[in-house]
């Protein structure tokens, strides 16, 4: 019998909690960005011609810490460059959500796909500023922890322990100008970079989850 140790912990504990039913929206607004008035800026409905995006929230183990993969999105980026974000992006013809979200995150940072364990499934999250349908899945890399990014589309790499996000006090509200507007954003600071908007969102959820055990 293999030794029950931090990684299968997790992966059991994330299993059972994803198989049951998500808090969806309710979850991922505790970190979405809100105009002064309290006007969230997510809580739109999807465009029918949006564009859908496979993502991965994906962990690993790392000196005996749970670690969250997390990207920093080249200056080269057309869209959100220089922003932290979960590997992921559109889809390939005839490719599924989750398909894409493992490709992503192979050819981002160069991470194997056959070591990727899929653990569920996320609830949609809807960005209207670029009109993306983001479909997030959780997956656990049982593979060594050595990084590639790809440097048209990676500008650093970050993992930080997953027991960062599970205290509140981490989370900051800074209020921004963006776009002209106003805002009051909830944040987690990491290596001094804000990681905001809809990858907090989605992590939102997920620890919304986990805590649900």
């Amino acid at each position: 019998m293999k030794p029950f140790t931090i990684s299968t912990r997790f992966i059991e504990e994330a299993k059972a909690c994803l198989s049951k039913p998500l808090p969806g929206f309710s979850a991922q607004k505790k970190m979405g960005p809100t105009l002064l008035d309290g006007t969230l800026l997510h809580d739109r409905s999807p465009s029918n011609a949006c564009r859908i995006n496979g993502v991965m929230l994906l962990f690993f183990v790392k000196k005996n810490d749970i670690r969250l993969l997390l990207t920093v999105r080249s200056s080269e980026m057309r869209k959100h460059k220089g922003e932290i974000s979960c590997p992921g992006g559109g889809l390939d013809p005839n490719e599924t959500p989750l398909q894409a979200a493992i490709r992503e995150t192979e050819e981002e940072t160069g991470v194997y796909e056959q070591e990727i364990e899929v653990l569920g499934a996320l609830s949609d999250l809807y960005i209207p500023v670029s009109d993306n349908l983001l479909k997030p899945h959780v997956g656990f890399y049982h593979g060594k922890p050595i990084f590639k990014p790809d440097e048209r589309e990676v500008q650093q790499i970050l993992t930080p322990n997953f027991s960062y996000f599970l205290s509140e006090e981490n989370v900051k509200k800074e209020q921004w100008n963006l776009h002209g507007f106003d805002l009051i954003v909830p944040c987690w600071r990491i290596n001094n970079r804000p990681l905001w908007g809809a990858t907090a969102m989605i992590l939102s959820e997920f620890i919304e989850v986990m805590r649900s055990k």
